[in-house]
């Protein structure tokens, strides 16, 4: 669904903002008005704006102090909208956080533009990284496959299943060796034995020649065995 830019009009020049705002509405604007600065705090509250559009000479504050308001404690973006051409008076908007100074009588196919480039700009800023797929493999027991990410199937040995099913349980976390030791049914192994090892190193070979990447199993010297990645069974 398009996101369409959200702007704040403060004229108090009514026709001047009705006539902006009807403007910007055809050209697929969110546009809404006030005419004080008053009023745009009431409305600021209960809408979320992407641009502010400020006329310099307000009734109740100067638009030079709102928009430096807006820039120190929002992430609107701020056009500063007015009569005065003045180098001096210039300088000054653009120092008290304007993204643009335009003249009046503005161009309003140009104010147009400059309040979608703002909006998307802001858009871009505050939405969150997009996180990557988690790579998550399933475990089939009943038929005693391991499935990867990408489909591939691989059929597992009684002694993998058990490996496997262990290790999913964990959820992340390194099961001891002796434990798992246990769940193949090795009583009263030695700490060097390395038949956990020989299980393990044939379930790798076996993944890494079906699937052709790096078979997601860890190891840790004397802390046992743990799959890296999100592994759900079914």
């Amino acid at each position: 669904m398009p996101h369409h830019p959200r702007v704040v009009i403060i004229e108090d020049d009514r026709d001047l903002r009705e006539s902006i705002i009807r403007f910007l509405t055809v050209s697929g604007v969110v546009a809404e008005g006030v005419g004080s600065v008053m009023e745009f705090y009431r409305e600021v509250v209960t809408h979320n704006f992407d641009v502010a559009v400020v006329d310099v000479n307000l009734p109740d504050q100067s638009g030079f102090t709102l928009a430096d308001y807006l820039r120190r404690k929002t992430d609107l973006g701020i056009i500063i909208i007015t009569a005065r051409d003045g180098m001096e008076d210039r300088v000054r908007g653009y120092g008290a956080g304007a993204d643009l100074y335009l003249v009046k009588p503005v161009n309003m196919p140009e104010l147009a533009a400059a309040i979608v480039n703002l909006a998307r700009r802001r858009r871009e800023r505050i939405t969150p990284m997009i996180s990557p797929p988690v790579e998550q493999w399933t475990l089939e027991r009943a038929s005693w496959t391991l499935v990867s990410p990408l489909g591939v199937r691989v059929l597992l040995s009684g002694q993998e299943r058990t490996l496997v099913k262990c290790l999913a349980e964990a959820e992340g976390e390194s099961v001891a060796r002796a434990d798992l030791y246990t769940v193949l049914g090795y009583d009263a192994v030695g700490a060097d034995s390395r038949a956990l090892d020989s299980i393990v190193q044939r379930l790798r070979r076996k993944i890494e020649s079906s699937t052709g990447r790096p078979a997601p199993l860890e190891s840790g010297y004397r802390r046992g065995y743990s799959f890296s990645v999100l592994l759900r069974m079914m």
